[in-house]
C-alpha cells in the first residue's frame, strides 16, 4: 500500500461486537495496536471523539468522549440510540488529491436491541473543526478488521454474514474498497462474495441492448440472464416501448464482458441470478431506504410502512398524521419472520413471507408478501429489503 498511515487493526470493536452479538467468544482477543494520528491538527484521537457525525440517526449526533446517547424511544423505556466511535480503527491519507488528508474512522450504532449498525465516515479538517463530510453504512453487526487509504481508495477488511450465517455470528472475510466522488463514497474495485450481492439499478432488455445502469454509482454493463424466463416476462409486462428502461432490483455478480456479440460494447456485465423487485411506476432509485430493514405497502385502502432498527413508521391514507412504534422485536426466519412492537395502548405485528408478491395497482413484483395487523385491523400488501440489508447482510439476508 502506498498511504502514509499502517492499516490499523480492530481489536476493541471486535471485542464490543463479539460480546454483544456473540456471548462472549474467546476469540475476541487480539493484540492491542496504536491508534493512528491522521497527521492534520483538527484530525486527531481526541478530536475525533467529540465530532459530531452525519447519517447515523435521523439527526446529526456529537460524541462526547466517543460516546453519544438519545432519548428513549418511549418515555421511561431503557432504549435508547447509542453511536459510539471505534477508537482503535483509524486511518488518514489523502482521498482527494489536495495534498490535505482526510481521516476514516469507524462508529457503531445500537437501539436497545441485539443488533450493531456499522459505519465508515470520512473527517476533514474544516478551519480547525473535524467535519463529516461522507458516511456509508456497512451493515448490521459486520467486524471491522482493518482500514486503510491508498492511492486515493478506502479499503476496508470486513467479516460479513455468509448467506447460512445466524445473525450473531458472521464469517465472510471480505475486503471492500471505495472512492471518494462528487462529495459521495462510490463502490469501487473488486467486491468479495458478490455472487450474493443485491444491486438496484434501471434494466434495459431488446434483441441488441441488454444492459443495466446502476443506482448507486451509475456502473453499467451487459446483462447475462440467469435469473429464468420472469425476468423477460415481467420486462415485457411492465414495459410500453422497446428498449424502455425498467428499474429492478436483482441478485447477481459483476464479470467480465462476453468477447464478441452486442455485448462486447460493454467493459463488463451483471450476470443475474434472481429477480427481487420490478416496477415501471414509483420511486425506483429515487427510493429512500438508508437505515431502512423493510418497506411495505398495499392498497384498499392505501398504506405505507417503513421498519427500521430503531423503530417502526406507518401511513394510512384514511388516518391523519403517521403511527410510530418503538424499536421492534424480530422472530422467526426466512422465508417467514415477523416484526413487532407495541406502544401505549397499542401494537403492531409485520409478518412477512419471502414469496413473489405483486402489487394489485401497478403490478410491480416485489420478493416479499407481507400482513400487518394493527389497531384491529389487518392490511396485506408487499414489502422489499432496505438498503441497509443490501449493504450489510443483515436481518433477512442472513437468515436464509
Amino acid at each position: 500500500m502506498h498511504s502514509s498511515e499502517p492499516i490499523i487493526t480492530a481489536p476493541m470493536l471486535l471485542a464490543l461486537i463479539l460480546v454483544s452479538a456473540c456471548g462472549g467468544d474467546e476469540s475476541a482477543t487480539a493484540v492491542d495496536s496504536p491508534v493512528a494520528s491522521p497527521g492534520a491538527s483538527a484530525l486527531t484521537a481526541e478530536r475525533l471523539r467529540n465530532a459530531t457525525y452525519e447519517e447515523i440517526l435521523k439527526s446529526a449526533v456529537t460524541l462526547t468522549d466517543g460516546r453519544f446517547e438519545g432519548e428513549p424511544f418511549v418515555a421511561g423505556a431503557a432504549s435508547r440510540p447509542v453511536v459510539t466511535l471505534a477508537p482503535d480503527i483509524i486511518a488518514g491519507g489523502d482521498l482527494d488529491g489536495d495534498e490535505t488528508e482526510e481521516a476514516i474512522v469507524v462508529l457503531a450504532h445500537n437501539s436497545g436491541g441485539s443488533g450493531v449498525s456499522m459505519y465508515l465516515a470520512i473527517m476533514r479538517d474544516d478551519h480547525g473543526t473535524p467535519d463529516n463530510i461522507a458516511t456509508v453504512s456497512l451493515g448490521d453487526r459486520v467486524r471491522v478488521s482493518a482500514i486503510a487509504i491508498d492511492d486515493g481508495r478506502i479499503i476496508a477488511d470486513l467479516v460479513e454474514h455468509a448467506p447460512n450465517d445466524p445473525m450473531c455470528c458472521p464469517s465472510r472475510q471480505v475486503r471492500r474498497e471505495w472512492l471518494f466522488r462528487g462529495g459521495q463514497l462510490v463502490h469501487s474495485g473488486p467486491e468479495s462474495g458478490s455472487e450474493d450481492g443485491r444491486f438496484r439499478g434501471q434494466l434495459v432488455w431488446g434483441h441488441e441492448s441488454r444492459s443495466f445502469t446502476s443506482c448507486d454509482d451509475g456502473r453499467e454493463g451487459w446483462v447475462i440472464n440467469d435469473s429464468g424466463d420472469e425476468l423477460v416476462e415481467v420486462y415485457d409486462e411492465l414495459t410500453s416501448a422497446p428498449y424502455q428502461p425498467m428499474f429492478v432490483e436483482v441478485r447477481g455478480e459483476w464479470i467480465e464482458a462476453p468477447d464478441e456479440g452486442f455485448g462486447a460494447d460493454f467493459e463488463e456485465s451483471l450476470r443475474i441470478t434472481e429477480l427481487l423487485r420490478a416496477e415501471n411506476e414509483g420511486f425506483g432509485c429515487r427510493l429512500d431506504l438508508e437505515d431502512v430493514l423493510f418497506v411495505a405497502s398495499g392498497n384498499e385502502p392505501f398504506w405505507r410502512l417503513q421498519v427500521r432498527e430503531d423503530g417502526v413508521s406507518m401511513r394510512l391514507m384514511d388516518a391523519p398524521g403517521e403511527i410510530e412504534f418503538p424499536a421492534p422485536r424480530l422472530s422467526g426466519q426466512t422465508p417467514h419472520i415477523v416484526f413487532e412492537a407495541e406502544r401505549a395502548g397499542s401494537g403492531i405485528s409485520i409478518s412477512l413471507e419471502r414469496r413473489r408478491c405483486v402489487d394489485t395497482m401497478s403490478g410491480a413484483r416485489y420478493a416479499w408478501v407481507a400482513t400487518v395487523e394493527t389497531a384491529g385491523r389487518q392490511f396485506r400488501g408487499c414489502a422489499a429489503e432496505g438498503i441497509q440489508t443490501m449493504l450489510g447482510r443483515s436481518t433477512a439476508a442472513s437468515m436464509r
